[in-house]
């Protein structure tokens, strides 16, 4: 008996706690939710603009597995090979006030990659 309850009580805690990350790539906006992966038009559709917007580009090395003739062999080797590619960077910022924590919205190719939480917020609560 003893072990079903504790067998209840680790589902119910590993229930909540796969429920808290998976909201922590989301960004809250009022009542609405804007997850990973959603595009920065829906991010704006669903949250408003943002009150800072940054874009940069940032270079990459991506490796890559690939299959070259061996040499002096009739098969084919593996190897890897390393290739610079541009990643587009944007960072929006949301301040909904000064009873809630900045909102910092990180995008990689137009999608949502990573939510954090800053400081308090600015702005007079409305």
């Amino acid at each position: 008996m003893k072990h079903w309850k504790l067998s209840g009580s680790l589902i119910c805690i590993a229930t909540v706690l796969v429920g808290a990350s998976s909201q922590a790539g989301a960004l809250r906006c009022g009542d609405r939710l804007a997850s990973t992966g959603s595009s920065m038009y829906e991010v704006q559709a669903t949250c408003g603009d943002p009150d800072d917007a940054q874009h940069s580009v940032e270079t990459r090395i991506v490796r890559q597995r690939v299959l070259v003739p061996c040499p002096g062999e009739r098969r084919l080797c593996e190897t890897f090979v390393e290739q610079a590619v541009l990643i587009d960077v944007d960072r929006w910022t949301y301040d909904f006030g000064s009873n809630r924590f900045l909102e910092h919205a990180l995008f990689e190719q137009g999608a949502l990659v990573n939510v954090t939480s800053g400081g308090y917020g600015h702005k007079d609560p409305s």
